[in-house]
């Protein structure tokens, strides 16, 4: 990049040369004037014109730092009154703030640690030459059906499975079952340590298999702990690979031959785990544990993981000892598992994955492989208290060990291939497949959204795409666990791709604010029918909520001189003239299947706008029918008015305030059941009584605590709903 060169003669100010030499590096003449043609003819060097005008006019000093977008994503900024350029070199990059919404500079300095100080500065002098991605890449193949090959394993081998016991005889009962139900190549031996278990059950009818010839079975004299069994088991295999495999899984069939064929797929591969419901970072559908997805058999999840991963894995720092393919060469270089430093279990396995990482070797994820695992059998309420003593030993000889896991999890290598499992099993449900549409800032407009997942459970699944400051997000709400995918504005074809992978039947739009993804594209390409929410009247107006100002009141609905008046006291969502917005939001009240309107006043209100053709009444809950039953306490020297929620301007907080600020506190009790904005008038905030935030389970008993007189619904605007009114 140029530097930008100030002459003597420029007449350039003191504070500004000073300022100049602070953006060396970071200002580029060359782009600045391409970007901006009126600067040539201002006939004012590039670094001085933006000196002089750019700054204020919050122009951009480079193709990677947009001043506008800085100062939207962070408030902060604004409220300092601070430029956004200043802001970031003398505080944001050191903060790893993003510069642009396509450089995320957590990714960045994670991939560059070297450019930690000023993601930005570095990407400029040196990144961008060499290439470097300013965020983490999309390649939407990986989430799509895998096109590739099972492993297969080399002719003649043979595996032992070994599986340590100790307690819980169905769990083990049911994992011997699903392993002897598979009786083919590779499998050799399988080796079961005993390890002097307290459940005489357990011992007899273990003792019962191995009469069968079925498993080899190894009796400790003592109890000698989890390490101790596998290594013994590890050391009764002689010269074979072997799995190591706890007592409370399931198997599939042909679990054994693709993992055999995923750790002989590359050179010096030590270890496989497959995907599982509770193997941390080998999770599906994440890597924190959960029951069975969807409730599904091992034997479904395992096919769609077949079907939809073929072949496919990822490299992991280490692999998870419930499921645990080890090459015998491995064990030779490396030894058997650390008994003296892990005792009775946990971490064990991430050791021996450090030591033969440093030896050179690699580790894999299977990720069309599914086992389960229930969890915590043999261990039991210690598990915790085991956990933090082995991470302990194991950071204190590999201190890296945590950061490489985190970075691991950060990078998401594992989320397309997640994605691709879900995709093929809602492929598979015969469920319609509904995708919510909306914005990312929380309050009624999630929570109704929640409320149908919850109520359609197994009649529909469903996926959230949220508005970001980046783009937009795809979740899976069903599944918390699941990871989420970002798509930047400029990659449509790659979200329709994705959605028609996952089976996508109907698309359900609730609010488009902040979006900067061509929505009514994406779902024309889909060609599926869309029904759209009224939450408020973005599609109306681009105040959303009819007021020309946050602390003002109800417009009136003027006219479009009025509306146009407003928009330029007020500019909102990139608005210029009241026609213009309303036509290009016209579709969405014209082409939509069903335009939901959750109370009688919206719909009436959509009818006087003449946008109501495809409107029906649909309220986010039932209805009671009949009068509301009213239980009002007796007036005992003071009156009791409570208000509900957060006291925001728009549900008329100015006037909350000024009431209070009136108010004879001796003779009237102002409660609110919720709290206030940070802009709330201090002198009013002290007459009220503010029970903070409130979980929604707890309102009927707050308001039984309170006992008011009166509930109060200030607002300064029409509501859409009112989930509060209900709980009242």
């Amino acid at each position: 990049m140029a530097e930008p060169v100030v002459r003597p003669d420029s007449g350039i100010l003191q504070q500004e040369l000073a300022l100049a030499r602070a953006m060396s590096g970071f200002f580029d003449p060359v782009w600045y004037v391409h970007r901006y043609p009126d600067v040539a003819a201002a006939g004012l060097e590039p670094i001085v014109h933006f000196l002089r005008h750019g700054l204020a006019e919050r122009r951009d000093p480079n193709r990677f730092f947009d001043s506008a977008w800085y100062v939207e994503h962070y408030p902060d900024v604004s409220l300092s009154g601070q430029h956004p350029l200043l802001h970031y070199l003398q505080a944001g990059a050191a903060e790893l703030r993003n510069p642009h919404p396509r450089f995320d500079a957590a990714y960045y300095a994670e991939e560059h640690p070297e450019a930690a100080a000023n993601p930005l500065l570095y990407h400029i002098n040196a990144g961008a030459a060499r290439g470097y991605l300013t965020e983490k890449p999309l390649l939407i193949r990986d989430y799509l059906p895998s096109d590739r090959s099972p492993c297969q394993p080399p002719d003649g081998l043979t595996v032992d499975v070994v599986i340590p016991v100790y307690r819980g005889l169905e769990e083990t009962r049911r994992c011997l079952e699903t392993v002897l139900a598979d009786t083919a190549a590779p499998l050799g031996r399988v080796i079961v340590i005993e390890d002097r278990s307290p459940e005489p059950e357990l011992v007899a009818w273990l003792k019962d298999l191995a009469g069968t010839g079925t498993i080899v079975l190894e009796h400790n004299k003592r109890n000698l702990g989890f390490v101790r069994s596998v290594n013994r088991g590890m050391e009764l295999a002689g010269d074979r690979d072997v799995v190591l495999l706890n007592s409370d899984t399931e198997v599939p069939r042909g679990w054994l031959l693709r993992l055999a064929g995923h750790a002989y797929a590359g050179i010096a591969i030590a270890s496989v785990s497959p995907f599982s419901n509770n193997a941390t970072i080998c999770g599906y559908p994440g890597d924190a544990g959960s029951d069975l997805p969807f409730g599904l058999p091992v034997d479904t999840l395992d096919r769609a993981c077949q079907a939809a991963n073929a072949g496919r894995f990822v490299e992991v720092p280490t692999t998870v000892g419930f499921c645990m393919y080890i090459r015998r060469a491995a064990l030779d270089r490396i030894g058997l598992f650390d008994a003296e430093r892990y005792g009775r279990g946990y971490g064990e396995e991430n050791d021996f994955c450090m030591a033969a990482g440093q030896a050179g070797w690699k580790h894999r994820l299977a990720c069309d492989i599914f086992v389960y695992h229930k969890g915590h059998v043999s261990f039991g309420d210690n598990t915790g208290q085991l956990t933090v003593k082995a991470m302990k030993a194991l950071t204190e000889r590999f201190p890296g060990f945590q950061r490489m896991v985190a970075r691991h999890v950060a990078k998401g290598e594992a989320t397309p291939f997640r994605f691709a499992v879900t995709a093929r099993l809602f492929r598979e449900s015969g469920l319609p497949v509904i995708a919510m549409i909306s914005h990312e800032l929380g309050g009624g407009v999630s929570r109704h959204a929640a409320s149908l997942v919850r109520h359609l459970s197994g009649k529909a699944h469903f996926l959230i795409l949220e508005a970001t400051d980046r783009g937009a997000v795809l979740s899976v709400p069903e599944l918390p666990n699941h990871p989420s995918v970002a798509f930047p504005a400029e990659r449509v074809a790659d979200l329709v791709a994705l959605l028609t992978s996952m089976g996508v039947t109907r698309v359900h739009l609730h609010h488009l604010l902040g979006m900067d993804l061509d929505i009514r594209d994406a779902i024309r390409r889909l060609g599926v029918p869309f029904d759209v929410t009224i939450h408020d009247y973005y599609g109306l107006c681009p105040q959303m909520n009819l007021l020309p100002a946050p602390a003002d009141f109800f417009c009136g609905e003027p006219g479009i001189a009025g509306c146009n008046a407003c928009i330029a006291q007020r500019p909102s969502a990139g608005a210029r003239d009241i026609v213009v917005w309303r036509a290009e939001r016209e579709w969405l009240f014209r082409d939509a299947d069903r335009v939901l309107c959750p109370s009688q006043d919206v719909l009436d209100r959509l009818r006087r706008f003449g946008v109501a053709a495809r409107a029906v009444l649909a309220p986010h809950e039932p209805v009671p029918a009949g009068p509301w039953p009213a239980d009002i306490p007796p007036l005992d020297g003071k009156l009791r008015i409570a208000l509900l929620g957060v006291l925001a301007d728009h549900k008329g907080a100015r006037t909350v305030a000024a009431v209070a600020e009136m108010l004879d506190p001796g003779r009237t009790e102002l409660h609110l059941i919720g709290h206030t904005e940070e802009n709330f008038p201090a002198p009013a905030l002290k007459r009220l009584r503010m029970t903070g935030k409130y979980n929604e389970a707890d309102l009927p008993g707050l308001i039984r605590k309170i006992a008011p007189h009166v509930i109060w619904f200030p607002g300064a605007t029409p509501e859409t709903y009112s989930y509060t009114l209900t709980g009242a």
